[in-house]
């Protein structure tokens, strides 16, 4: 709900071209999310950083290419 939120914020204040990032937790609501996303951005992909351990369920959302 929180990702969701700051997406839609995102939305708000973006300019075309604007790129929104979230650290998401796996096994919550991240289908939605990228749907979501994926109606608003050009390009939306997930992440895993290489410092972060591979037990954790952490992982980041990047979408770039704001439509507007």
């Amino acid at each position: 709900a929180l990702c969701e939120a700051a997406a839609y914020f995102a939305f708000d204040v973006l300019t075309p071209g604007g790129t929104f990032v979230a650290k998401v937790l796996a096994g919550g609501a991240e289908g939605e999310l990228q749907a979501l996303l994926k109606q608003k951005f050009t390009k939306v992909i997930n992440m895993k950083p290489p410092a972060s351990r591979s037990s954790s369920s952490e992982k980041f959302v990047v979408a770039t290419g704001f439509r507007g």
